[in-house]
């Protein structure tokens, strides 16, 4: 005898009326008769399974109250889990046997006791009681139920074709549906199109056993046409054979959450499109003050080179110092700028250290006497090797450092400490840069590295400058993973200490095997000047005639490709931003066209990815604008001679 409590199901298929015959026109042998008040009482019904046709038959009304169609057919070979469980046990069951079965039909479930009273080769009958509330609702289930039903979140039974069997409150709020119109639905009716696949592929896996719970945010349509995000987590049961049963789904409403999350990605989104936009603006502000600057400076230095007296030479050198002064405060807004976009990138290669807080020095110590200001520089031994790292940069926090604190100091002196120490993950390059200035009170320390913060005495004329030296340093050493120190006292002077992590580098050799670059001379040498701008084609062509090259101009890229193919040149001055073809573009027609001379682009944009830009165009070198004379003739006599005579 069975006395065990089994899940099953198939009694929602269809109405019938209160008899039914067997193939062949049999009527089913009939069990006793029972008093209808005690059929009542007992909740006690009496069934009969017809073996051949594998179908039950109900024989009162006692069901009739749940919903329960009086004839139900087993014959189908696609019966969900519940329907197998109850067909094999009333195909074998014995005479005596009893079982207790769990139907979760819909939102009502029903627990029914079965009893096999009679037994023959082609039927099988006998009696059943409606045991729901013993079964379903003992006091520690009831609780759970009701815990259920009152829980925060929504909770619901999913049959296996995506019926809603039961949902307790919080879901029924969630979606503004009554729990009467929710039965009705499948949880496809309100699932948004674009989320439908992807849950119902993971169900299909849940039922074929390849996972038993998953987890997706998707969307409902809720009963007023409004769409809501939800976190669905899905877990399946499975009867005693493995066989599926019902899904149970925990859903919590996630819109607020997705419309915080929309406006942030917009917000970031904003945010993007105003970075690309100021760095658009920015290229374009430094390639409009540059190409003018160009003009200016290159001007002033063949004006000087011209036989002037004296007083004009002092008018130029103020002039030039006048124009100095605004590259610096253009080239310092553009360094800032990158910074904050985060657009800036740390080289690491060798350099002899040396060499370059040498040169920065040198500057400085002009800078220095002009004010009749002590400069005094120590370079340690330490710190009189190759290191790795980023020398440009390197070069820029020392020249700031030491600018500001020229620039602040009216009396005394300035002077400069570098060293390398050793750390566990290799060197750090160490700065000290002391001076007698004003000092800095202790309230002002904190702002001191703020964007445009200039310091001075109350009363007194600001300073030159815009402000920025100390922001930019304090980025860059950021951004290098290195710490930035000051100590100051009012009335005595500020000191300022850098520590860079370095890596020790590689001494650079002089020259390559099989290249060589002697003594050669540009005079007679054939360059095509590609320039659109009048002012800086008379700077280059003073600079060239100068040292005695021959020059030939062109306008645009259309003019450049056709002057060059069709003529020999050592060398072309390319300028990269030019109405109709630009630079870039002129550059890769002739490599494609197998032209190998030198080309070397000249730009007024500042920004490190333009000279990648040129570099990858195929372009040999790159010199920003305002150029000095200087920097073309090394440029030419580097690839001009290099060429030549290796």
């Amino acid at each position: 005898m069975s006395d065990k409590i089994h899940v099953c199901s198939g009694l929602s298929v269809r109405n019938a009326s209160n008899t039914t015959k067997r193939p062949g026109g049999m009527e089913p042998k009939k069990l006793p008769e029972m008093p209808e008040a005690f059929a009542n009482a007992f909740a006690i019904e009496r069934w009969s399974y017809d073996l051949v046709a594998r179908e039950i038959t109900l024989h009162g009304p006692i069901l009739d109250q749940r919903n329960i169609p009086r004839v139900v057919p087993y014959d189908k070979d696609d019966l969900n889990g519940y329907g197998l469980l109850l067909r094999d046990w009333l195909e074998t069951c014995k005479v005596g046997d009893v079982t207790t079965k769990i139907f979760p039909i819909r939102h009502d479930p029903l627990a029914l006791r079965i009893f096999c009273a009679q037994r023959d080769d082609k039927t099988v009958g006998g009696f059943c009681q409606d045991v729901t509330n013993d079964v379903m609702e003992p006091e520690g289930s009831r609780r759970f139920r009701l815990a259920l039903k009152g829980a925060a979140h929504g909770i619901a039974l999913v049959a296996l074709d995506g019926s809603w069997l039961q949902v307790n409150t919080a879901l029924c709020e969630m979606l503004q549906y009554t729990e009467e119109e929710l039965i009705t639905l499948t949880f496809q009716d309100i699932t948004h199109p674009d989320d439908l696949e992807t849950d119902l592929d993971f169900l299909h896996e849940c039922v074929a056993g390849k996972r038993n719970t998953y987890q997706m945010e998707k969307r409902y349509y809720r009963r007023d046409g409004k769409i809501i995000w939800v976190n669905l987590a899905v877990a399946i049961l499975r009867a005693e054979n493995d066989a599926p049963l019902y899904f149970i789904s925990q859903i919590q409403d996630i819109t607020a959450q997705k419309e915080t999350e929309s406006e942030l990605i917009k917000a970031r989104d904003e945010a993007d499109r105003a970075n690309k936009a100021k760095s658009s603006f920015l290229a374009a502000m430094s390639h409009e003050i540059r190409t003018p600057m160009t003009g200016v400076m290159g001007m002033l230095d063949i004006l000087e080179g011209s036989g002037v007296s004296k007083e004009q030479l002092d008018l130029i050198q103020t002039a030039r110092s006048s124009a100095g002064m605004l590259l610096s405060i253009i080239n310092d807004v553009l360094d800032m700028a990158k910074l904050e976009a985060g657009k800036v990138e740390i080289a690491s290669i060798d350099f002899d250290a040396e060499h370059i807080i040498r040169n920065v020095c040198d500057m400085m110590a002009a800078k220095a006497a002009d004010k009749d200001l002590r400069f005094k520089a120590t370079v340690a031994l330490s710190a009189r090797m190759w290191l790795q790292g980023d020398p440009n940069r390197i070069s820029q926090i020392l020249f700031n450092l030491l600018g500001n604190a020229v620039k602040f100091t009216q009396r005394g002196g300035v002077s400069l400490h570098v060293e390398t120490r050793a750390t566990t993950e290799g060197l750090s390059l160490v700065f000290d840069v002391e001076d007698t200035g004003p000092g800095i009170s202790e309230d002002r320390l904190p702002t001191i590295f703020k964007e445009f913060e200039q310091l001075h005495e109350a009363g007194k004329q600001r300073s030159d400058g815009t402000g920025l030296g100390l922001a930019i340093v304090a980025k860059l050493v950021e951004v290098m993973h290195g710490k930035i120190d000051v100590t100051s006292k009012v009335g005595q002077g500020t000191r300022f200490t850098v520590t860079l992590p370095m890596k020790v580098g590689k001494s650079a050799i002089e020259e390559q095997p099989g290249r060589t670059h002697g003594s050669g001379s540009l005079v007679g040498r054939k360059v095509l000047v590609v320039e659109d701008n009048a002012v800086n084609r008379k700077v280059i062509q003073a600079v060239l005639d100068a040292i005695g090259i021959e020059t030939t101009f062109a306008f645009d890229g259309f003019s450049a490709i056709d002057t060059a193919t069709t003529n020999a040149f050592d060398a072309i001055l390319m300028d990269v931003q030019m109405p109709g073809m630009d630079g870039m573009e002129a550059t890769r027609q002739l490599r494609a066209a197998g032209l190998t001379l030198p080309i070397i682009g000249l730009t007024a944009n500042a920004m490190s990815h333009d000279r990648e830009a040129c570099l990858e165009a195929g372009m040999d070198d790159h010199i920003g604008k305002p150029y000095r004379p200087d920097e073309i003739i090394t440029s030419l006599t580097k690839f001009i001679l290099g060429q030549a005579i290796s």
